[in-house]
């Protein structure tokens, strides 16, 4: 198990239709969502990170090959996306999902994280039973696949409500402005290329 402080700051990079501390009902296929409480009920979830570069290398970045002569995004994928930051009100406590934690769990980093979108499948099961056997679980912790010095999370919606997080600073657009020149130079640090032609 893993606290997460008072007044700790998560940065969350997210599609604009949610808000800054608002949940994900179950949209869309993740490492640890979607998945489905004892009573069959939706556990809504919320992804970040510790840093904005974690918190763009778990998603803008998450699909760009490590290994590959073309490592680019186009910045028409940006339009939809934000970046907000936020923090919590209350210690979190969190399956930790590094270090002792996996060794506590008999289960590997490259089984659990370092996979691609083909273990999803299984690994939201183990999101399902880690919820399902802790009562007092806010949620996961892990190491982030592709930026080590970041720690990534993922909270349970029930366990944690948006009463239990605050705004530290409100959504801010990564197609453009002072948002797309940190996506910039995220970016020209990993290496990636960003292609903005005009139709992007």
């Amino acid at each position: 198990m893993e606290e997460w402080n008072r007044g700790t700051p998560i940065i969350r990079c997210h599609n604009v239709q949610f808000g800054a501390t608002e949940f994900n009902p179950g949209i869309g296929k993740g490492r640890f969502h979607p998945f489905s409480d004892l009573a069959g009920q939706m556990v809504p979830t919320l992804y970040g990170a510790s840093s904005i570069e974690g918190s763009l290398s778990e998603t803008v970045f998450h699909d760009v090959p490590v290994r590959d002569p073309v490592r680019r995004i186009r910045k028409s994928s940006l339009r939809p996306l934000v970046v907000s930051t936020i923090a919590v009100k209350r210690v979190l406590r969190l399956a930790q999902l590094h270090t002792n934690g996996l060794r506590r769990l008999q289960v590997s980093r490259a089984e659990l994280i370092d996979g691609g979108s083909r273990s999803y499948p299984a690994t939201v099961l183990w999101a399902q039973a880690l919820h399902r056997c802790r009562e007092d679980l806010d949620g996961l912790v892990w190491v982030s696949r592709l930026h080590d010095t970041s720690r990534a999370l993922v909270l349970f919606g029930g366990r944690v409500s948006r009463a239990d997080l605050e705004v530290v600073e409100p959504p801010l657009p990564l197609f453009g402005g002072r948002g797309f020149r940190k996506v910039r130079q995220a970016a020209e640090e990993a290496g990636i290329t960003l292609v903005t032609t005009r139709t992007s």
